[in-house]
């Protein structure tokens, strides 16, 4: 009797959860989005969830040369249970204080999966504010997880253009970066089909309440108080 009495609730919460599920297509909110799915399973697997983020890295870069990284950073994300990516573009400066070189940096990166490597390519333009500069391009394979980018990268570089004489700048060729993504901004965007079909629903809700509007003005929906009042 008692064992009865413990699981009378669990059978009450699940039968009212299957009449829920198979007879209202519920709106539920994800957090901090403002965005809506719904409850359905075949209705959640075909959509698709697109987020557009973008803000602001800093990091530190480790070769030969140790320099400080600063920059932009935009993320182009599809949020989905079997098949996730990301791609990122950036743009960012790194600068080094020990011999006075800045390098102007811009790059893109991609990601699939949610836990597996990141493969972009960068180009550059370093220079020591004199006659020295020197171009760069090169690839980079890394790890992101939780904000955090670890980033190992190779710099092809131009000759020195420096004068005769002169020591050429130092910039690193092969190098490792640690970057931390601060975001700024994010937009959430479901995929055309499913937003259409969200529209349809809203104009169909719509319908409805001024159809019932319509009947209650024109006397034709009757409460119960109506009812007996009419009796």
């Amino acid at each position: 009797m008692k064992v009865l009495l413990l699981v009378l609730p669990f059978f009450t919460l699940f039968a009212d959860a299957q009449v829920a599920y198979e007879f209202a297509s519920i709106e539920l909110p994800i957090p901090g989005t403002g965005v809506y799915f719904d409850n359905t399973s075949s209705s959640f697997d075909r959509r698709k969830l697109f987020q557009r983020n973008r803000g602001m890295i800093i990091g530190l870069q480790k070769g030969r040369f140790t320099s400080l990284e600063l920059g932009a950073e935009a993320h182009w994300r599809k949020i989905s249970l079997l098949k996730p990516h990301i791609i990122g573009a950036t743009l960012n400066m790194e600068y080094n204080f020990e011999k006075n070189i800045v390098g102007y940096k811009a790059g893109m990166w991609m990601k699939r999966g949610r836990i597996n490597l990141t493969y972009g390519a960068n180009v550059g333009y370093f220079t020591n504010f004199k006659e020295g500069n020197r171009f760069g391009i090169g690839p980079s394979v890394g790890f992101r997880l939780l904000g955090l980018h670890l980033i190992n990268g190779y710099n092809f570089l131009t000759d020195d253009k420096s004068k005769p004489g002169e020591t050429p700048i130092e910039v690193n060729s092969l190098y490792m970066s640690l970057r931390y993504y601060f975001p700024v901004k994010n937009t959430f965007t479901w995929d055309r089909k499913t937003m259409k079909k969200k529209r349809e629903r809203k104009k169909e809700r719509a319908k409805r309440k001024k159809e019932r509007k319509n009947k209650k003005e024109n006397g034709e929906s009757k409460g119960l108080f109506n009812i007996f009042k009419s009796h």
